[in-house]
C-alpha cells in the first residue's frame, strides 16, 4: 500500500512538472486545447449526419452508437494522458538517459510509460465526462444500476489492456529503438473502435478480440454499460486480458535483459 501511494505521489509530481512545461506558452496551450475540442465537435457532427440518415448501425440505435463513440473517446483520451511517456521513450534510449532511469528506486517501466502526463487531455476529459453523464440520463440508456458497476469493471480491464499495449511498445523500443511507428499503429487500431466492432466481418472481429484486443479495450465497456454483455463474453475478456498483461510484463523483463545501455 505504501509503495502504491509513493508511486502516485511520484506521478503527481511528474504531472505538475508537465503542466508547468506545457503552459510556458499560453497561446500554444490554448490553441492545443481548442484544436482537440474542434476535432471532437467535427467528428460528432459527422456522426450525427451519418446516423441522421441511417437511424441505426449494425442493429444499434443512434443513441447506442453515440454511447460507443463517447466511451471510445473517454478511454482513448484517458490512456493518452496517462501513458504519454511512451511517446518520448525513443529519445531516452537514443540519448542514454534510460540508463539513469534504471538506477532509480521505481519500477523499471514506470518512467517509460508514466514519465509524461498530457494535462490538456485531462482538461478535455472534464466536459467529455459531463456530456457523457448528461447523455446517459437524458436518454435512459442504462436500464439497470448494476450496469454502472459492470462498466467500471470493464473500464478497469480496458486500462489493463491499454497498459499492456504500451508496455509491449516500449519493450520493442528497448530492443530496436523503434517506438514512434508502433505507437501510431496502436492508435490506428484502436481507432477502429470508434463504432461498434460488430460492423466488421467475423474474422476481423476475432483478430480484434484475441490478437489485438481492441474489442476489449473500447467496445466491451460500452456494451457492459448498456447491458449487452453475456457472462461468456466477460469470461473471454478476462481470459484474454490477464494473459496479455502477463505476457507484456514477461516481454518487458526479457527486453531489459537484451539492453546493453547507451555506453556499450
Amino acid at each position: 500500500m505504501k509503495r502504491t501511494i509513493h508511486l502516485i505521489m511520484v506521478w503527481r509530481k511528474i504531472a505538475l512538472l508537465s503542466l508547468q512545461d506545457q503552459t510556458l506558452t499560453v497561446w500554444s496551450a490554448c490553441l492545443f486545447v481548442f484544436g482537440k475540442i474542434v476535432k471532437f465537435i467535427l467528428f460528432f457532427i459527422f456522426l450525427f449526419s451519418v446516423m441522421g440518415q441511417a437511424h441505426s448501425l449494425a442493429g444499434y440505435s443512434r443513441e447506442e452508437v453515440i454511447v460507443f463513440f463517447l466511451v471510445f473517446n473517454i478511454i482513448d483520451i484517458s490512456t493518452q494522458a496517462l501513458f504519454r511517456g511512451v511517446y518520448n521513450f525513443r529519445q531516452d534510449i537514443v540519448w542514454g538517459t534510460f540508463d539513469y532511469q534504471l538506477l532509480k528506486p521505481l519500477p523499471t517501466f514506470f518512467k517509460p510509460i508514466f514519465g509524461l502526463t498530457d494535462v490538456f487531455d485531462v482538461v478535455t476529459l472534464v466536459p467529455l465526462w459531463g456530456g457523457f453523464i448528461y447523455f446517459l440520463f437524458k436518454n435512459n440508456v442504462v436500464e439497470n444500476p448494476l450496469f454502472y458497476l459492470l462498466f467500471v469493471m470493464t473500464i478497469f480491464v480496458s486500462f489493463v489492456v491499454a497498459f499492456s499495449f504500451h508496455l509491449l511498445v516500449v519493450s520493442i523500443g528497448v530492443i530496436s529503438t523503434e517506438v514512434d511507428h508502433l505507437i501510431w499503429v496502436y492508435r490506428d487500431l484502436i481507432g477502429m473502435g470508434r463504432f461498434p466492432t460488430d460492423i466488421y466481418p467475423k474474422i476481423i472481429r476475432g483478430g480484434l478480440t484475441f490478437f489485438v484486443p481492441v474489442v476489449i479495450l473500447v467496445t466491451i465497456p460500452a456494451k457492459g454499460l448498456m447491458g449487452l454483455l453475456s457472462f461468456q463474453t466477460v469470461m473471454i475478456c478476462l481470459g484474454v486480458s490477464i494473459p496479455f498483461l502477463i505476457f507484456s510484463l514477461w516481454f518487458w523483463k526479457w527486453a531489459l535483459g537484451q539492453y546493453t545501455s547507451a555506453s556499450s
